[in-house]
């Protein structure tokens, strides 16, 4: 019940002729958002959030008088992601904004239903959301189903709700698959892409169906920068070599946890990762199960700098025998960036010579592969 896009390149197929008058049209070097909103008072602010990088992100305000306001900025290439709400108002309203004149009207009370006009990727990025609408409201459905299935313990129906979930997840990725090829010429297309299960087998053949100007957008840029970084820890790939303090205080590397065993599984985890630490029982486990025929385990913690306490408690707390080390940079980590981690938990299993051969191996999955491999 991961939720991710999975994109099909046989449900793509062949994508020789594009529409790219849009994306390769004369881009304006800045935008203007025209805007009315009811249910606000004169002095309040209303604020275009966009995330710039792993955590972060600059904001573009502008104060609203008598239910009005202008606000001018910029998009370096092409349309960008930002999130609308104004100030002490919790709702916000995802949109995506063209180097263009656009309007935005709507009830400051409920920003779910501003209406914003004159973005070519944010009418996309509507009729992209129209049309996985029902499966998502079903994702819905099954997400409360599951809650309620958990709170009663009740694991015949966690597992049946897991797989209605799994099944919807699939008719999702071909819904998002035939939108992808139907618009190769949108810039909100390398953002979905972008957005999905990256993986270079199943990408490269979309990306390359994409407009010029879309690969050259913002999104296609850093979707063309994700697919070189995954290709060099792709699967067959030998594991790059890299080193970090232990919880102890020595310099511990990859490849000398490797020398020492048939398998090393590098677990990228944190502890303020929820996830993580309700996968680590499952680790603990496998560990304690595959050890002794050969299996290491490298932890590889993505904690903040104030946080070597918390990250030895958690070691500790979760009873995590196995190599541990941190660089404490949080996502600024440059065994992040090494590695392509988007997301945690990740793992990444490498053999006795530092080949890459399985990825995100978790539950079942860790056990079955790990006792085909360590018979």
């Amino acid at each position: 019940m991961n939720n991710l896009l999975k994109i099909s390149t046989l449900s793509l197929g062949l994508v020789t002729l594009l529409n790219v008058a849009g994306a390769n049209a004369q881009q304006a070097k800045s935008f203007t958002v025209k805007g009315e909103l009811s249910g606000v008072k004169d002095g309040e602010k209303i604020l275009f959030i966009r995330s710039t990088d792993q955590n972060t992100s600059d904001t573009l305000s502008q104060t609203i008088k008598g239910g009005k306001f202008v606000l001018k900025g910029s998009v370096k290439n092409s349309a960008e992601f930002f999130s609308i709400r104004v100030t002490d108002k919790r709702i916000r309203y995802n949109a995506f904004l063209d180097n263009s004149i656009m309007t935005l009207k709507g009830n400051a009370d409920d920003l779910s239903q501003l209406i914003i006009t004159g973005s070519p990727a944010h009418a996309d990025h509507l009729k992209y959301l129209s049309a996985v609408a029902p499966l998502t409201s079903t994702m819905r459905a099954l997400n409360k189903e599951y809650g309620d299935a958990k709170k009663a313990s009740n694991e015949e129906k966690m597992a049946a709700v897991s797989q209605k979930f799994d099944e919807i997840e699939v008719e999702q990725g071909k819904v998002t698959a035939e939108f992808i090829k139907n618009n190769p010429q949108s810039y909100y297309t390398a953002y979905l892409i972008l957005n999905g299960d990256v993986e270079p087998s199943t990408t490269l053949p979309v990306y390359n169906v994409l407009a010029a100007a879309v690969k050259n957008s913002t999104y296609g840029l850093k979707l063309k920068e994700r697919l070189d970084a995954l290709i060099k820890v792709g699967i067959g790939v030998k594991a790059p070599d890299f080193s970090a303090q232990t919880a102890e205080g020595t310099t511990l590397s990859l490849n000398e946890v490797v020398a020492k065993g048939k398998y090393t599984l590098i677990d990228f985890w944190a502890s303020w990762c929820g996830p993580c630490r309700q996968e680590n029982p499952n680790l603990v486990a496998a560990y304690e199960k595959f050890h002794d025929k050969g299996l290491n385990v490298l932890g590889v913690s993505l904690d903040k700098p104030t946080a070597a306490a918390a990250w030895k408690k958690a070691i500790a707390d979760d009873k995590l025998t196995w190599y541990q080390i941190s660089d404490l940079q949080y996502w600024q980590s440059p065994m992040v960036k090494l590695y392509a981690v988007r997301g945690i938990p990740h793992s990444v299993l490498v053999d006795a010579k530092g080949i890459i051969v399985a990825k995100d191996l978790r539950g079942k999955a860790l056990h079955d592969k790990l006792a085909e491999l360590l018979k």
